[in-house]
């Protein structure tokens, strides 16, 4: 079982975090996957369930959109073997692909068939044929260059600055995201809503548990740092980490799912992408 990783061209780093070619021989896998981002999802091989916090399950569709993940969820996937390509999709790349609010999407899978056929057309077809993550990736690439030439760049500004906001601590202060928008707290939750699928409070506790717990899978910090400087006490860190993560600290540091621990492996495009990204 492996996961490729290919960072994207810099003139896309604002629409899609990174390209990846998940392959598996199995029968089949129960494992978990984190809170996350958007992603787009093709299946080559195989097929797979996601079953949400709430219970609700839904199978993969050819081509799948994932809406932004605010939970942790449980996957299975199925053999003889599994061969699935996807990226990223970033709040931007969202918001001028699906044209749809990301709140509605929270949690759930939307077919992407016809929506891509009128965006992307062949793009289905042709990943069929392709055989590595590089070909893959570099028609991904051309489509996309094509589509976001045209897009309206006015929620760019908005993404990046909430972006910023967020790497710069691991509880970072609403009243510095007002002022550094100059927007309101409701002009801003309705923006990071319509963008991010999620109010600020839940952004900063998603991406809060996401980084301790990249730390963690990587070796890069004890979980007991986490204690008083990003979280109240133990049993608050806990709590969080498996909402969010999907298992306790000591599980991430021991690598009890393996799924996750290649998906922390994201952490290698470090100064190829996005802190938000590499980080989490």
């Amino acid at each position: 079982m492996k996961l490729d990783y290919m960072p994207p061209p810099a003139d896309l780093a604002d629409y899609v975090s990174a390209f990846y070619l998940f392959e598996a021989e199995l029968d089949e896998l129960n494992d978990i996957e984190r809170a996350d981002i958007a992603q787009f999802r093709v299946v080559l091989a195989g097929s797979a369930t996601v079953t949400f916090s709430d219970g609700r399950a839904q199978d993969f569709a050819g081509a799948s959109l994932f809406g932004p993940r605010v939970g942790a969820s449980k996957i299975t996937a199925r053999g003889p073997v599994m061969r699935l390509f996807g990226c990223g999709v970033l709040p931007a790349g969202w918001a001028l692909s699906i044209r749809k609010p990301a709140y509605q999407s929270v949690n759930k899978i939307i077919e992407a068939d016809a929506l891509l056929a009128a965006a992307f057309p062949d793009l289905l077809e042709r990943l069929a044929t392709c055989s590595t993550l590089e070909d893959m990736t570099a028609l991904t690439v051309a489509c996309c260059r094509s589509h976001y030439a045209q897009a309206d760049t006015r929620p760019i500004f908005f993404v990046r600055t909430v972006d910023a906001w967020l790497e710069s601590s691991m509880v970072p202060l609403i009243s510095d995201l007002e002022a550094k928008t100059g927007l309101s707290q409701r002009q801003i939750e309705r923006l990071a809503n319509h963008y991010y699928g999620a109010p600020p409070k839940v952004l900063i506790r998603k991406y809060r548990a996401l980084r301790a717990a990249n730390s963690i899978a990587n070796e890069s910090g004890q979980w007991q740092d986490f204690i008083d400087t990003a979280y109240y006490d133990q049993s608050h860190f806990i709590r969080e980490i498996k909402e969010f993560i999907g298992m306790t600290p000591s599980a991430i540091r021991d690598a009890k799912s393996p799924l996750s621990m290649l998906a922390f492996g994201r952490a290698r495009l470090a100064g190829s992408v996005a802190p938000l990204v590499s980080t989490t």
